[in-house]
């Protein structure tokens, strides 16, 4: 039987359990007065441009308001109010964060789950998606800061924490977001093929995590499809399989040389397991985002730090029953 999530229960993991100095530790003391928050309150009513002098503040309103969702956003000149509204203000710096969410993928999974379901063979696309984002900004960006959170219900939010690009506005933003979105549409009909040469990096992680991810879980009936031989499909995921290591070498030492195979079965790969990022989450200077360790409205998930992407399940993250216990 599903618990029902009460305002008291809320109130009393905020005021009990709640830990505020954890989540200090990722926005800072410096301009804290400065920076907005949001919060789903009473009969699910959406409320922004609100700041607080200080913690004790800002718990205050969580306790009294049994907040169903808390959300955290940029700091700017002025302190957020009703009177003065982010839109009329100076903005400072926010830090900068990936949503990915697993409805995004509804269009390729084939496992049967649709909108926030989640099983283990496509929530495998969450934590490749997260992989390939930390590598990417950290091997072909130079950042360090970057920590994984649970949404607490249906996805991940990458939280990249380096000074500089917290300051970063919203062209330098989807600069970053064009180099890792090199594909706009939907579908996603572009080839590994086809990528530039200046993202040769980007090209070669594809091989290495996204290829080798497809490769490891695909039958041999689906890549005898793209025209390859069952018992050679057989042999190229065993083989991958067995590997370690993957690059680009591999694969094409693998993938039979023919370039209309190449192309489909890249496509493919493209298609069904490269990340799908929520550009808007990342571009817009001015987007709050889930608190870290607060409580999900919907399912009563607290919103966890990650400790490894590469095997963290959903139902692993505590709930707030489980917190107040």
């Amino acid at each position: 039987m599903k618990k029902k999530l009460t305002p008291e229960i809320i109130s009393t993991y905020y005021e009990t359990k709640f830990p505020i100095d954890k989540f200090m530790s990722f926005i800072g003391l410096s301009n804290f007065k400065n920076r907005e928050f949001g919060f789903v309150v009473g009969k699910n009513r959406f409320v922004r441009n609100i700041s607080f002098k200080n913690t004790e503040k800002l718990l205050e309103f969580m306790v009294k308001n049994s907040v169903k969702d808390a959300y955290v956003g940029a700091v700017f000149d002025t302190p957020p109010s009703k009177e003065h509204p982010i839109q009329k203000l100076k903005w400072n710096y926010r830090e900068f964060i990936y949503d990915i969410d697993i409805d995004e993928y509804d269009l390729v999974r084939t496992c049967g789950c649709q909108g926030a379901q989640y099983c283990k063979e496509c929530w495998s696309l969450i934590q490749d998606a997260a992989v390939f984002i930390d590598q990417t900004m950290r091997e072909d960006f130079g950042f360090n800061d970057i920590i994984w959170i649970f949404s607490g219900r249906r996805g991940v939010h990458g939280w990249v924490r380096d000074p500089i690009i917290q300051k970063f506005d919203k062209n330098e933003r989807v600069a970053i977001l064009d180099y890792l979105t090199f594909i706009h549409d939907e579908k996603r009909s572009q080839s590994i093929d086809e990528i530039p040469n200046e993202a040769k990096p980007l090209r070669n992680r594809i091989y290495a995590l996204t290829a080798k991810s497809y490769l490891e879980k695909v039958t041999s009936k689906k890549l005898h499809e793209f025209g390859i031989s069952v018992n050679k499909a057989k042999d190229i995921i065993k083989q991958v399989q067995n590997s370690d290591d993957f690059d680009h070498t591999k694969y094409n030492i693998l993938i039979p040389n023919d370039s209309a195979v190449r192309k489909k079965l890249s496509s493919e790969i493209v298609l069904r397991r490269y990340p799908r990022i929520d550009r808007k989450v990342t571009m817009d200077t001015n987007r709050v985002s889930r608190m870290p360790y607060s409580v999900h409205g919907k399912t009563g998930q607290i919103a966890i730090v990650i400790k490894d992407i590469k095997n963290f399940y959903p139902d692993s993250a505590p709930t707030v029953w489980e917190a107040l216990m």
